[in-house]
């Protein structure tokens, strides 16, 4: 019976390490995005823009903002959905995206913001709020 003791403690160990290593998710907020561009980078842009410097989040597991002063422009049109990071400081980094209406799915709410998943590999979280998230979510719904 003595040595049971370390043994629990050892599988304890072992699923507190796994539990942490399937919720990591990255340190660079970007890698959402990039992951997004990857996809479905555009050179092209909408003839209009409906939503202008929107606050939008992304992520795999959590959603979160980029950096402090991201902004975004969007469409959505019958194609689907056209999202423009508006003031991008990194050139390296794409500036537009063309995602598919098929490719867009609404999940739910989460406090003012409408939570959806864009088809990537893995699906990326994006949270928008006001009347872009809401005109969005009854797209999706439709």
């Amino acid at each position: 019976m003595d040595y049971l003791g370390p043994t629990f403690i050892v599988f304890a160990i072992l699923i507190v390490v796994m539990i942490a290593a399937l919720s990591f998710e990255p340190g660079n907020p970007l890698d959402a995005w990039i992951k997004l561009a990857q996809r479905y980078q555009t050179p092209r842009r909408p003839s209009e823009r409906q939503f202008t410097n929107q606050v939008l989040l992304f992520g795999q597991k959590r959603a979160n903002r980029l950096n402090d002063f991201a902004r975004f422009d969007a469409t959505i049109d019958d194609f689907g959905l056209w999202i423009i990071y508006g003031n991008n400081p990194q050139e390296e980094v794409p500036s537009a995206l063309k995602i598919p209406g098929t490719h867009v799915r609404f999940i739910g709410e989460h406090g003012s913001s409408y939570v959806f998943e864009l088809y990537a590999e893995p699906p990326i979280r994006m949270a928008a709020s006001g009347d872009f998230g809401e005109t969005l979510r009854q797209r999706c719904q439709a």
